[in-house]
């Protein structure tokens, strides 16, 4: 039975070869690859467990689109299954489909995400240094990383996303001319399903003995900015367009290598990226003795293990440690 299963997946792959640049053969043969390192049989994906294994695969090996492009392959395997005259396993797994749907961005693209470091406030100290506060862009660029990195935001906060910040977003209490805190109405709900449709409040307090004060810097980005459109979003590019992205993640690695001059010690910009200001944030937060469940409140998180993977332990946070259990050996502490 298997090697006939065999045989007519690999006359339908090889016998009925699509162009060389198929993208249609180049699924099936990403399929095959898998299923040889991950010793799945029979070949083809009849098994539900081998279809979620394979969408865990994927990401690992040259999919970088998230959801959607997983998504992609595994509709152009299962219909290549009803090709071959079997049935679609997506049926069998109907139950909990939408839970691993929902869950995905978790498991692999976060995940992903996390292995970019923290950014510290060395850094960004170091960045608002080498600012021209003449230019509108630097003044833009300085305000949305200060702004990340005081309320933990996500990156789709302040680049182009539905949840972007836009003018109307922004309250300055008591006065604009006399501000002491910003409240910011956030329509994030990412991390609160149930909470789809409702805005999430937060706030930033003025920092009066700091170099560069958050509250001041959107203050004079806003005053700057500000065209009478509330409806605008808060930042854009020097077009007025949305801030994308890529745009936001390559203008900062390019800071970070100016800013570096600054800095005790060299860098690799390569491991940050916009989920650096949050990961630093929540990190400085944690060292700093704050909490889980405020940590989850402050990230706007539903679960305190979502705010946890954000934090980073610094190996000297660790070697601490040795002086709590070197205590226990003095009597400091007794069991």
């Amino acid at each position: 039975m298997h090697s006939e299963l065999d045989a007519g997946v690999l006359s339908f792959l090889f016998g009925r070869t699509p162009a060389a640049n198929s993208k249609r053969k180049s699924t099936r043969l990403k399929y095959i690859l898998f299923a040889t390192e991950a010793a799945a049989w029979p070949l083809l994906p009849v098994k539900p467990a081998n279809l979620l294994r394979y969408a865990l695969w994927l990401p690992r090996n040259g999919i970088r689109s998230g959801w959607k492009g997983t998504m992609v392959y595994i509709t152009s395997l299962c219909n290549w299954q009803k090709e071959l005259g079997y049935g679609d396993p997506r049926n069998e797994i109907s139950f909990y489909w939408a839970s691993f749907r929902r869950n995905f961005n978790r498991l692999i693209v976060t995940n992903r995400r996390y292995l970019k470091l923290p950014l510290r406030p060395a850094m960004l100290e170091a960045m608002a240094m080498d600012a021209d506060w003449q230019n509108d862009d630097d003044l833009r660029d300085i305000c949305a990383y200060y702004l990340l990195f005081f309320a933990g935001f996500r990156i789709g906060t302040v680049t182009a996303s539905v949840h972007a910040l836009k003018f109307e977003d922004i309250y300055f209490f008591p006065t604009l001319a006399q501000c002491t805190t910003v409240l910011i109405c956030v329509r994030s709900t990412k991390t609160r399903p149930r909470a789809a449709g409702l805005p999430f409040w937060t706030a930033v307090s003025r920092q009066p003995t700091l170099p560069f004060c958050p509250v001041g810097l959107l203050q004079a980005h806003f005053l700057r900015a500000f065209r009478r459109r509330p409806g605008d979003n808060l930042f854009t590019t020097t077009a007025g367009r949305p801030w994308p992205r890529t745009t936001f993640n390559a203008i900062l690695r390019r800071r970070l290598d100016f800013a570096q001059r600054h800095l005790a010690v060299r860098i690799d910009i390569t491991k940050f990226s916009a989920i650096s200001f949050r990961k630093g944030c929540l990190s400085t937060l944690g060292a700093l003795g704050v909490p889980a469940h405020r940590l989850a409140d402050h990230a706007d998180h539903a679960d305190v293990a979502s705010s946890r993977a954000y934090t980073v332990d610094t190996i000297f946070d660790r070697a601490a440690n040795s002086d709590l259990i070197a205590s226990s050996f003095l009597g400091g502490s007794r069991g």
